[in-house]
């Protein structure tokens, strides 16, 4: 048995000497830098989720990737989703991410570190950082939508807001039941759970993206100096939209999501 257990754990070290720099660094048996220790130029933003994916086995915790989409027009629709979840979210739909390890990225960067990602954007994947091959599992579901019904709705501007309200509360609580479903639902200390993920993840942005605010006229990312973008044209931004991800770099900047 311990011949096995031997022969075993050499294959497994032989293994992971074959492995990317970036992907040898993530499981903390090397480092995927220079000989300055700055981050290799080859690695790209992939460094991003290796270093969350570290964080995350560190921590014995598993990985939740925040999926930002590769169309531009997506990537404003999905910020928004998850923006209305951790500013409005109830406590139960929160306190699942108080187990997990949060980064937001693209499905290009997540498969160089997991290439069984799988297809698609799926709003979220779950990496499972205790496996070898690492495991990861799509969660996904269809979000309201504003856009479909803001040509149908009449009547006044607090009518108006409270249909925004209504389209918020269901995405909301979409997106919660999703992440109860695929993080789990543990009935203890569920208030202490989301004021941790309050503090971790709204006070400041998850990794990978910026918080920001839209008025509708621009967009101001917070934590950034003259970061105003004017955007006169977008129109109305729904009351619990305002407050979202930003998953663009920052122009004039070569500024990445951090």
């Amino acid at each position: 048995m311990k011949r096995r257990h031997l022969l075993g754990a050499t294959a497994a070290g032989l293994a992971a000497t074959a492995w990317p720099g970036f992907l040898r660094d993530a499981f903390g048996d090397g480092a995927a830098c220079d000989e300055k220790g700055k981050p290799s130029a080859a690695q790209g933003s992939v460094v991003q989720v290796s270093a969350a994916f570290r964080r995350a086995r560190q921590a014995k915790r598993a990985l939740l990737v925040f999926v930002i989409p590769a169309d531009d027009a997506a990537k404003w629709e999905r910020g928004q989703a998850f923006g209305e979840l951790l500013n409005f979210g109830a406590d139960r739909d929160l306190a699942p991410l108080a187990g997990v390890e949060v980064v937001c990225a693209t499905m290009a960067d997540l498969k160089k570190l997991v290439p069984g990602a799988g297809d698609g954007e799926p709003l979220l994947v779950l990496v499972r950082t205790d496996k070898v091959p690492v495991a990861a599992a799509q969660l996904d579901v269809a979000l309201p939508r504003y856009d479909g019904m803001r040509g149908v709705v009449t009547g006044s501007w607090e009518e108006r807001q409270k249909h925004d309200d209504r389209i918020a509360a269901q995405r909301i609580g979409a997106l919660g039941a999703l992440l109860r479903q695929g993080l789990g639902a543990e009935a203890d200390n569920v208030a202490a759970r989301a004021a941790s993920v309050r503090a971790r993840l709204v006070k400041a942005p998850p990794a990978g993206a910026h918080w920001a605010v839209a008025s509708g006229c621009g967009t101001d990312i917070e934590g950034i100096d003259d970061s105003g973008l004017m955007a006169c044209g977008m129109g109305h931004v729904p009351s619990k939209s305002r407050r979202f991800l930003y998953f663009f770099a920052i122009e004039g900047r070569g500024e990445s999501p951090r």
